[in-house]
Formats: C-alpha cells, sequence, structure tokens
C-alpha cells in the first residue's frame, strides 16, 4: 500500500501541522502588500513563508525530496 518514495500518512500531518503558522504569516504578508505597507515586510519572513508553502506541497502530496 505504501509506495515508495512517499511518505506515511502521520508524517505527512505532523508536517501540515508544523506548516500552519508559515501560512499565517503567508497571509499577513500578503496583507500587508495590500495595504501598501512593504517596507514592513522582511526577507526572513518572505523565506519563511515560501518554506511553509513548500511543506504543505510536501504534506499534500507526500512526495520525499531528500
Amino acid at each position: 500500500m505504501n509506495e515508495k518514495g512517499k511518505l506515511s500518512l502521520t508524517v505527512r500531518i505532523i508536517v501540515g501541522a508544523l506548516a500552519l503558522p508559515s501560512l499565517l504569516l503567508a497571509f499577513m504578508l500578503i496583507s500587508e502588500a495590500i495595504n501598501g505597507r512593504y517596507e514592513g515586510i522582511g526577507a526572513f519572513e518572505v523565506v519563511y513563508s515560501v518554506v511553509g508553502f513548500f511543506a504543505i506541497y510536501i504534506a499534500l502530496t507526500g512526495k520525499k525530496f531528500f
């Protein structure tokens, strides 16, 4: 049942749950950008948000990248 190269459901749930704060940060950054307050957005926040989207992608697909 488990395909080679796929993460188990338990690991996918944990990764998805741990990615939620970075997704909330991403939505906050989008809100700040819509309101025109770009100066309050730092590079680390953008990178952290992108990592969150990557983690959600891993959680949804179950693919192993390393």
